[in-house]
């Protein structure tokens, strides 16, 4: 009440100074009509009425129970000076907004009143939207990766089966080759064709067995790499 009576004294408006601060504020009574709003509120319920279909003269005077979803609940917080002040988001529409609701009291100290500040947050929401997706499409890489790395580690294995398999012709082969040799020598002059024979299916058997050793080196190189990305990983 001192600081109404000097700024009566000083003849200053106290809607002046509201409108001065610049702050979304409107005032309630404990019938939750609204009966003041600042001047920021009304511009910024003028931007909202493309999706309330509500502009702020409509408003004055009204209930402001047509504007809760659940509005049961926000009574509740309202009229219990107890729960106040309170502090809520809503949305309407692509705005966002962060309210804060705080009782009004007379000088005898009864709850005679709210007031609402609403501070628009919009932006803060799109940035706090953008970088929630961008970490999830972060997340969504992490996890294609891993399966990808996954995937290769069953690779070698896939391949080893199939050097065993290279390897064990390449040793078949070889002991047909050296029968071959064998029985070449025992036909004496009639075998030198066969043993020309045997000795190419041998030089193919040490073929593939070198073969099977290089790939198997590389088999062991990707090992070593794929341990070292999930290494890396679980650091």
């Amino acid at each position: 009440m001192a600081l109404n009576h000097r700024l009566e004294e000083l003849q200053i408006d106290s809607d002046w100074i509201l409108s001065a601060i610049g702050e979304n504020v409107m005032i309630s009574d404990l019938k939750h009509n609204l009966i003041w709003m600042s001047d920021g509120a009304k511009e910024l319920f003028t931007e909202m009425s493309s999706a309330t279909k509500v502009t702020p003269d409509r408003m004055m005077g009204a209930s402001i129970g047509p504007y809760h979803k659940n509005f049961a609940r926000v009574a509740a917080i309202l009229t219990d000076v107890k729960k106040l002040p309170h502090t809520g988001y809503v949305q309407i529409g692509s705005f966002y907004a962060r309210l804060t609701a705080a009782a009004i009291r007379n000088p005898e100290g009864r709850h005679v009143g709210n007031v609402v500040v609403w501070r628009d947050i919009t932006e803060e929401k799109r940035l706090e939207l953008e970088i929630k997706d961008a970490y999830e499409k972060v997340q969504e890489e992490q996890e294609l990766s891993q399966k990808m790395v996954e995937d290769l580690a069953l690779i070698p294995d896939k391949i080893a089966h199939l050097v065993n398999s290279i390897t064990a012709i390449a040793k078949q082969t070889n002991l047909v080759a050296l029968n071959a040799s064998i029985e070449a020598a025992r036909a004496g002059e009639h075998g030198r064709g066969f043993e020309i024979v045997a000795q190419e299916i041998r030089k193919l058997s040490d073929g593939s067995t070198d073969a099977a050793n290089k790939v198997q080196e590389a088999i062991d190189e990707v090992n070593t790499l794929i341990q070292r990305i999930l290494d890396l990983q679980q650091g």
